[in-house]
């Protein structure tokens, strides 16, 4: 999921980008095609991210301080029983 948000964000980036030339260089009516475009792109990648699936659970990690380790030593242990 996390791809499908990098993608849709750079094609949103695009489409938005695009309105400039495209109100340039063609008739007014043109302009809705990058707008709705980036629209569509940014939906999707705000529905990627909504189902992006949780953070994996804390382990014991020798980079945490002494405490940090000990309060997830004392959730595991409460998630076992």
């Amino acid at each position: 999921m996390k791809a499908l948000r990098i993608v849709s964000c750079v094609l949103a980036a695009l489409s938005l980008a695009a309105i400039t030339p495209v109100g340039i260089f063609c008739p007014i009516e043109y302009i809705s095609i990058p707008v709705v475009a980036t629209g569509i792109f940014a939906a999707f990648m705000l529905l990627a991210r909504r189902h992006s699936p949780p953070e994996p659970p804390q382990s014991v990690n020798f980079m945490n301080t002494d405490e940090e380790n000990e309060a997830i030593r004392r959730h595991q242990d409460e998630e076992k029983k």
